[in-house]
Protein backbone atom coordinates (compact mmCIF):
# COMPACT_ATOMS: atom_id res chain seq x y z
CA UNK A 1 0.00 0.00 0.00
CA UNK A 2 2.80 2.43 0.88
CA UNK A 3 4.48 1.86 -2.48
CA UNK A 4 1.29 3.19 -4.09
CA UNK A 5 0.14 5.91 -1.69
CA UNK A 6 3.50 7.60 -1.11
CA UNK A 7 4.34 8.11 -4.80
CA UNK A 8 0.73 9.16 -5.46
CA UNK A 9 0.90 11.83 -2.76
CA UNK A 10 4.14 13.06 -4.28
CA UNK A 11 2.65 13.28 -7.77
CA UNK A 12 -0.41 15.12 -6.49
CA UNK A 13 1.88 17.57 -4.72
CA UNK A 14 3.96 18.07 -7.87
CA UNK A 15 0.97 18.94 -10.05
CA UNK A 16 -0.60 21.16 -7.38
CA UNK A 17 2.72 23.01 -7.19
CA UNK A 18 2.61 23.41 -10.95
CA UNK A 19 -0.81 25.06 -10.64
CA UNK A 20 0.43 27.31 -7.83
CA UNK A 21 3.49 28.44 -9.80
CA UNK A 22 1.41 29.19 -12.90
CA UNK A 23 -0.93 31.40 -10.87
CA UNK A 24 1.76 33.06 -8.75
CA UNK A 25 4.51 33.52 -11.33
CA UNK A 26 2.98 33.52 -14.81
CA UNK A 27 -0.71 34.41 -14.99
CA UNK A 28 -2.73 36.05 -12.17
CA UNK A 29 -6.09 35.31 -13.83
CA UNK A 30 -7.19 31.94 -12.42
CA UNK A 31 -8.89 30.39 -15.50
CA UNK A 32 -5.94 31.22 -17.77
CA UNK A 33 -3.41 30.08 -15.17
CA UNK A 34 -5.27 26.77 -14.88
CA UNK A 35 -5.08 26.31 -18.64
CA UNK A 36 -1.36 27.02 -18.66
CA UNK A 37 -0.50 24.65 -15.81
CA UNK A 38 -2.64 21.91 -17.32
CA UNK A 39 -0.86 22.43 -20.65
CA UNK A 40 2.51 21.94 -18.97
CA UNK A 41 1.24 18.78 -17.27
CA UNK A 42 -0.22 17.56 -20.57
CA UNK A 43 3.24 17.49 -22.16
CA UNK A 44 4.33 14.97 -19.51
CA UNK A 45 1.16 12.89 -19.90
CA UNK A 46 1.41 12.82 -23.71
CA UNK A 47 5.00 11.56 -23.47
CA UNK A 48 3.84 8.78 -21.12
CA UNK A 49 1.10 7.85 -23.60
CA UNK A 50 3.53 7.57 -26.51
CA UNK A 51 5.96 5.49 -24.43
CA UNK A 52 3.14 3.15 -23.37
CA UNK A 53 1.99 2.69 -26.98
CA UNK A 54 5.50 1.66 -28.00
CA UNK A 55 5.95 -0.69 -25.03
CA UNK A 56 2.50 -2.31 -25.36
CA UNK A 57 2.54 -2.67 -29.16
CA UNK A 58 2.78 -6.51 -29.01
CA UNK A 59 -0.57 -6.57 -27.14
CA UNK A 60 -2.60 -4.83 -29.84
CA UNK A 61 -4.72 -7.94 -30.43
CA UNK A 62 -6.17 -7.55 -26.93
CA UNK A 63 -6.75 -3.81 -27.42
CA UNK A 64 -3.65 -3.16 -25.27
CA UNK A 65 -5.62 -4.39 -22.24
CA UNK A 66 -3.83 -7.12 -20.28
CA UNK A 67 -2.55 -8.04 -16.83
CA UNK A 68 0.69 -6.42 -15.74
CA UNK A 69 3.55 -7.88 -13.75
CA UNK A 70 4.89 -6.34 -10.56
CA UNK A 71 7.61 -3.83 -11.32
CA UNK A 72 6.12 -2.75 -14.67
CA UNK A 73 7.08 0.90 -15.21
CA UNK A 74 3.57 1.62 -16.47
CA UNK A 75 2.20 1.39 -12.93
CA UNK A 76 4.30 4.39 -11.93
CA UNK A 77 3.23 6.13 -15.12
CA UNK A 78 -0.41 5.57 -14.26
CA UNK A 79 0.18 6.89 -10.75
CA UNK A 80 1.55 10.06 -12.34
CA UNK A 81 -1.66 10.40 -14.35
CA UNK A 82 -3.78 9.68 -11.28
CA UNK A 83 -1.89 12.33 -9.35
CA UNK A 84 -2.60 14.82 -12.14
CA UNK A 85 -6.35 14.09 -12.01
CA UNK A 86 -6.50 14.47 -8.24
CA UNK A 87 -4.43 17.66 -8.34
CA UNK A 88 -6.86 19.14 -10.86
CA UNK A 89 -9.73 18.41 -8.47
CA UNK A 90 -7.80 20.11 -5.66
CA UNK A 91 -7.15 23.16 -7.83
CA UNK A 92 -10.73 23.37 -9.06
CA UNK A 93 -11.80 23.40 -5.41
CA UNK A 94 -9.30 26.20 -4.71
CA UNK A 95 -10.73 28.15 -7.65
CA UNK A 96 -14.25 27.70 -6.34
CA UNK A 97 -13.49 28.61 -2.71
CA UNK A 98 -10.96 31.39 -3.21
CA UNK A 99 -11.86 32.92 -6.58
CA UNK A 100 -15.54 31.91 -6.91
CA UNK A 101 -14.77 30.25 -10.26
CA UNK A 102 -17.26 27.49 -11.00
CA UNK A 103 -15.47 24.39 -12.27
CA UNK A 104 -16.45 23.05 -15.67
CA UNK A 105 -18.99 20.24 -15.29
CA UNK A 106 -17.72 18.50 -18.41
CA UNK A 107 -14.17 18.54 -17.04
CA UNK A 108 -15.40 17.10 -13.74
CA UNK A 109 -17.16 14.28 -15.60
CA UNK A 110 -14.06 13.66 -17.72
CA UNK A 111 -11.80 13.48 -14.67
CA UNK A 112 -14.23 11.31 -12.70
CA UNK A 113 -14.21 8.79 -15.55
CA UNK A 114 -10.43 8.71 -15.29
CA UNK A 115 -10.40 8.41 -11.50
CA UNK A 116 -12.80 5.46 -11.62
CA UNK A 117 -11.27 3.64 -14.59
CA UNK A 118 -7.65 4.19 -13.59
CA UNK A 119 -8.43 3.33 -9.98
CA UNK A 120 -9.84 -0.02 -11.10
CA UNK A 121 -6.74 -0.58 -13.26
CA UNK A 122 -4.39 0.12 -10.34
CA UNK A 123 -6.43 -2.07 -7.99
CA UNK A 124 -6.66 -5.06 -10.35
CA UNK A 125 -3.17 -4.55 -11.86
CA UNK A 126 -4.65 -4.64 -15.33
CA UNK A 127 -4.96 -2.18 -18.21
CA UNK A 128 -2.13 0.19 -17.33
CA UNK A 129 -1.13 0.29 -21.00
CA UNK A 130 -4.48 1.23 -22.51
CA UNK A 131 -5.04 3.77 -19.73
CA UNK A 132 -1.72 5.44 -20.53
CA UNK A 133 -2.26 5.24 -24.29
CA UNK A 134 -5.34 7.43 -23.88
CA UNK A 135 -2.97 10.12 -22.59
CA UNK A 136 -1.70 10.67 -26.13
CA UNK A 137 -4.82 12.79 -26.55
CA UNK A 138 -3.60 15.17 -23.85
CA UNK A 139 -2.35 17.26 -26.74
CA UNK A 140 -5.73 18.96 -26.38
CA UNK A 141 -4.86 20.81 -23.13
CA UNK A 142 -1.62 21.89 -24.83
CA UNK A 143 -3.68 23.72 -27.49
CA UNK A 144 -5.89 25.19 -24.76
CA UNK A 145 -2.80 26.39 -22.92
CA UNK A 146 -1.51 27.94 -26.12
CA UNK A 147 -4.83 29.75 -26.45
CA UNK A 148 -4.49 31.07 -22.88
CA UNK A 149 -0.95 32.29 -23.53
CA UNK A 150 -1.99 34.01 -26.74
CA UNK A 151 -4.60 35.95 -24.79
CA UNK A 152 -2.03 36.73 -22.11
CA UNK A 153 0.25 38.37 -24.69
CA UNK A 154 -2.65 39.74 -26.79
CA UNK A 155 -1.77 37.85 -29.99
CA UNK A 156 -5.02 37.35 -31.93
CA UNK A 157 -3.29 35.42 -34.71
CA UNK A 158 -1.97 32.89 -32.20
CA UNK A 159 -5.41 32.69 -30.59
CA UNK A 160 -6.96 31.77 -33.93
CA UNK A 161 -4.23 29.20 -34.61
CA UNK A 162 -4.74 27.64 -31.18
CA UNK A 163 -8.47 27.37 -31.80
CA UNK A 164 -7.90 25.64 -35.11
CA UNK A 165 -5.34 23.31 -33.57
CA UNK A 166 -7.76 22.41 -30.77
CA UNK A 167 -10.47 21.48 -33.26
CA UNK A 168 -8.03 19.42 -35.34
CA UNK A 169 -6.78 17.51 -32.28
CA UNK A 170 -10.37 16.74 -31.27
CA UNK A 171 -11.56 15.74 -34.74
CA UNK A 172 -8.50 13.94 -36.09
CA UNK A 173 -6.78 12.50 -33.00
CA UNK A 174 -8.94 12.23 -29.90
CA UNK A 175 -12.26 11.15 -31.37
CA UNK A 176 -10.71 8.63 -33.81
CA UNK A 177 -8.57 7.15 -31.01
CA UNK A 178 -11.60 6.70 -28.72
CA UNK A 179 -13.56 5.09 -31.57
CA UNK A 180 -10.67 2.82 -32.53
CA UNK A 181 -10.10 1.64 -28.95
CA UNK A 182 -13.85 1.17 -28.46
CA UNK A 183 -14.05 -0.95 -31.62
CA UNK A 184 -11.06 -3.00 -30.46
CA UNK A 185 -12.66 -3.64 -27.06
CA UNK A 186 -15.93 -4.73 -28.67
CA UNK A 187 -14.05 -6.95 -31.12
CA UNK A 188 -12.29 -8.77 -28.27
CA UNK A 189 -15.63 -9.25 -26.48
CA UNK A 190 -17.35 -10.52 -29.63
CA UNK A 191 -14.41 -12.79 -30.36
CA UNK A 192 -15.15 -14.39 -27.01
CA UNK A 193 -11.63 -14.58 -25.62
CA UNK A 194 -11.25 -11.89 -22.95
CA UNK A 195 -11.18 -14.67 -20.33
CA UNK A 196 -11.75 -13.49 -16.78
CA UNK A 197 -11.19 -9.91 -17.94
CA UNK A 198 -14.58 -9.66 -19.68
CA UNK A 199 -15.96 -7.25 -17.02
CA UNK A 200 -12.88 -5.05 -17.41
CA UNK A 201 -13.29 -4.98 -21.20
CA UNK A 202 -16.95 -4.05 -20.70
CA UNK A 203 -16.03 -1.25 -18.29
CA UNK A 204 -13.38 0.05 -20.69
CA UNK A 205 -15.83 0.01 -23.61
CA UNK A 206 -18.40 1.91 -21.54
CA UNK A 207 -15.84 4.51 -20.50
CA UNK A 208 -14.71 4.99 -24.09
CA UNK A 209 -18.32 5.47 -25.19
CA UNK A 210 -18.62 8.27 -22.60
CA UNK A 211 -15.42 9.86 -23.92
CA UNK A 212 -16.82 9.79 -27.45
CA UNK A 213 -19.89 11.66 -26.19
CA UNK A 214 -17.73 14.21 -24.36
CA UNK A 215 -15.58 14.85 -27.41
CA UNK A 216 -18.66 15.30 -29.59
CA UNK A 217 -19.78 17.96 -27.08
CA UNK A 218 -16.35 19.65 -27.13
CA UNK A 219 -16.26 19.65 -30.94
CA UNK A 220 -19.59 21.50 -30.91
CA UNK A 221 -18.11 24.01 -28.46
CA UNK A 222 -15.13 24.55 -30.75
CA UNK A 223 -17.37 25.09 -33.76
CA UNK A 224 -19.38 27.61 -31.75
CA UNK A 225 -16.12 29.33 -30.70
CA UNK A 226 -16.95 28.90 -27.01
CA UNK A 227 -14.06 29.72 -24.66
CA UNK A 228 -12.59 26.78 -22.75
CA UNK A 229 -11.99 27.30 -19.03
Amino acid sequence: MADTLLPLIGYVGFFVLLHVLALARVEPVFPRAFKLSRAAAAVVLTALGIAALISAAPHWRTAFLYRHQDGDWMRQGLLVVYGHLLADFVWMYVGLRRFKIQPRKDLIIHHLLGVIAFGVALWLKVGYAVALITMITELLPVTTGLDAWSKRIAAPGLTAAASRARLHVLAWLRLPLWLLLFAMMIHVLLRGDPGDLAPVFGLAAGGLACLVALDAYWIRKCLQDVDFY
